[in-house]
């Protein structure tokens, strides 16, 4: 019989010395008295949700047993999953990841336990107690002996989706996730080449975006002429065009990042549109309508890239309509205007509270924490983009004479490049600081002579820890 000794005295304690009787703090608990009876007695194990309930009317917070728990009610050789998975979900949810790791130290002492471990890993995804789930996945990975099974595939996988916008265990999870991607299921395969195409974007790195990127239409396409899209087994997170559409719009994109507009052109005319595709949904229909209105703003992104300022009047209607693509709007706009030598003050001064927003004067809290040591590594939305941005828009205020706001700007750039360990970034903001460092104020060089010790700082450390910057 499984062993609830410490916690059935407690419980007998408190009876007693509260005077109530065994059926009032049963019907508190909503447990029958001969199950509460039994628990006591040490005849009955101890469900966690009748564990629960006993602890709410003693009076304790939730979760206060449950180290004892371990201890007394799933260690012991013989605990089922019938016990186990709802005690292990009770942990994810209140976030006991001590207890959690506990009871998987016990469980991989027997390799027939994996299953069961992924299983209950996929129930706390789904719940969103992402964190818990990677212990999960982690021991799986760690334990799972066929290098070909489908599990040890989708563990990866999941430890990419959850640190997928993590600075540090991002990328780190997608390069153990690469060799995997044709193993999980072909639904799951689109995401996974998706999610590298995006992982590779973010660092700049266009040869990579390319590459997966025609991976994903090639698979896709492949997909798409084998009709797999009629399979009612086949639920791909997004409609097979969504895929489709966004491999060409990366290619179109890796193109036009490194100044090969023409191929960039071909690529955007290859969704711009897609009423061709069949099997089309609701929400597929709405993703190629919103195809086309990509491939009419990267149309006239290219015209502006290549130094045809006619058409900004248009892009910036086109910006004010969909204000998600104004930080990538108005790098699109500054970068022009420094390569082609004109100006876009009337746009600047369109989206001025826009970018005051993105610069955030140095107080965001998750910029001003120390990175690295505080595990707060995941960056919010755009702040890449941001850095990007004010590394441009410092360049075009030199150009205008307005030296102390460039380097206001600049020096942004470096705070955020620094949080987000793109030595890229972070070398050219530096290099700039430099160039211009005679129009710095004291206080801007102070500003300056910080942040270059918290790179030397950051460096140490992670040499130290085996880590080191992230190139993006």
């Amino acid at each position: 019989m499984i062993s609830t000794t410490t916690i059935r005295a407690e419980l007998e304690d408190h009876i007693k010395q509260r005077g109530t009787t065994l059926h009032q703090f049963a019907e508190l608990a909503e447990v029958n008295v001969g199950t509460l009876s039994g628990i006591i007695s040490g005849n009955r194990p101890i469900s966690v949700g009748q564990l629960d309930r006993i602890t709410t009317v003693m009076g304790f917070p939730e979760g206060h047993f449950y180290d004892l728990y371990v201890n007394e009610c799933l260690i012991p050789p013989g605990a089922h999953w019938r016990r186990l998975r709802p005690f292990l979900l009770r942990c994810a949810e209140l976030e006991r990841y001590d207890c959690l790791k506990q009871v998987l130290n016990c469980l991989l002492e027997d390799l027939k336990q994996i299953g069961g471990i992924y299983d209950t890993a996929e129930m706390m995804f789904s719940e969103g107690w992402k964190q818990a789930a990677s212990l999960l996945y982690e021991s799986v990975i760690e334990c799972e002996r066929s290098n070909h099974s489908e599990r040890l595939a989708m563990s990866y996988f999941r430890l990419y989706q959850i640190f997928q916008n993590d600075v540090i265990k991002g990328f780190k999870a997608a390069m153990q996730f690469l060799p995997y991607r044709y193993r999980v299921p072909e639904a799951i395969s689109l995401d996974g080449l998706l999610m590298l195409t995006e992982t590779y974007a973010v660092r700049l790195d266009w040869a990579e975006v390319e590459n997966y990127a025609c991976e994903l239409r090639t698979l896709t396409r492949v997909m798409y002429d084998k009709k797999i899209w009629k399979d009612p087994e086949f639920t791909p997170v997004k409609s097979l065009v969504y895929y489709y559409g966004k491999a060409a719009l990366y290619i179109a994109g890796a193109y036009e990042y490194r100044g090969r507009y023409e191929e960039s052109r071909k690529w955007i005319d290859e969704y711009a549109d897609l009423s061709w595709f069949e099997g089309l949904d609701e929400a597929g229909k709405a993703e190629i309508e919103q195809l086309k209105i990509f491939a009419r703003a990267n149309f006239i992104c290219l015209d502006i890239k290549s130094g045809n300022r006619s058409r900004i009047p248009e892009y910036i209607e086109f910006l004010e309509q969909h204000p998600d693509e104004i930080v990538e709007g108005l790098i699109t706009l500054v970068e022009s205007a420094n390569r082609h030598h004109f100006f876009v003050d009337d746009a600047i001064t369109r989206f001025s509270s826009q970018i005051e927003k993105y610069r955030f004067s140095g107080k965001d809290r998750w910029l001003s924490s120390r990175m690295s040591t505080d595990n707060n590594t995941k960056a919010p939305p755009y702040y890449f983009r941001y850095s990007v941005f004010f590394q441009d828009y410092a360049l075009y205020n030199f150009r205008k004479g307005l030296f102390r706001e460039g380097i206001k700007d600049i020096l942004y750039s470096m705070r955020v490049s620094l949080k987000l360990s793109s030595k890229d970034l972070l070398t050219n903001s530096m290099a700039i600081f430099e160039l211009y460092r005679q129009y710095a104020s004291e206080a801007q060089c102070k500003e300056y002579s910080k942040l270059c010790r918290e790179v030397w700082e950051n460096e140490k450390e992670n040499i130290l820890g085996g880590f080191g910057f992230a190139y993006v």
